[in-house]
């Protein structure tokens, strides 16, 4: 599964897959976040180069498990969207903007560039949100990006205020597809059809 991507998303914006050399502007995106950014539970708050690294490492899209896609505006990194494949034909898709870009319409514009591209390019037919219920942006933006409500998942998501698993609370999330059918396959010219 290819996972590469490099996007234009118009006015001067381009989504494209984020390397280990993008390390330092993910420190720069991260230096005023006080949550948690798209690449880790942790850390909260502003990456180190050692924490940019580290992440970048994990969403290696070589590795083929996820893959992390910077918004950029020349050089500046202003957001990012992370595929995670779950099956042979289905992701989750989260996003993240840094804060001083968030409210203009960034991530609606990657989602919008992303979800297309990875339904043909990369061949998915299911790429779905994980949203937690008090996030209204969230689900907003879900549904301007023409993505469904499917369902709610009772204590789904961990809250990560632990570095464990069963010393963390947990909450509901509610799930968010968007389909696209199976690609029909093209007979061979030699079957003679």
């Amino acid at each position: 599964m290819n996972l590469t991507a490099d996007l234009d998303l118009g006015a001067g914006l381009r989504l494209r897959t984020l390397t280990s050399q993008d390390a330092e502007l993910v420190v720069q995106a991260t230096s005023t976040e006080t949550g948690r950014a798209l690449w880790a539970a942790h850390p909260v708050g502003p990456y180190t180069l050692n924490d940019a690294h580290a992440a970048l490492r994990a969403w290696d899209p070589d590795a083929g498990t996820q893959t992390s896609y910077g918004i950029f505006d020349k050089d500046e990194l202003l957001g990012a969207l992370g595929l995670m494949p779950d099956g042979p034909h289905s992701a989750e898709l989260a996003y993240w903007v840094r804060p001083q870009s968030r409210r203009q319409g960034l991530a609606l514009r990657g989602i919008r560039a992303i979800t297309p591209w990875a339904h043909q390019d990369v061949g998915l037919t299911r790429i779905w949100l994980e949203i937690d219920p008090d996030n209204t942006a969230s689900r907003r933006l879900a549904e301007r990006a023409g993505y469904r409500y499917e369902q709610r998942l009772a204590r789904h998501c961990r809250t990560w205020t632990s570095p464990e698993p069963e010393n963390d609370t947990w909450h509901d999330c509610l799930i968010w597809t968007h389909t696209h059918p199976e690609p029909t396959p093209i007979p061979d010219e030699e079957d003679g059809q």
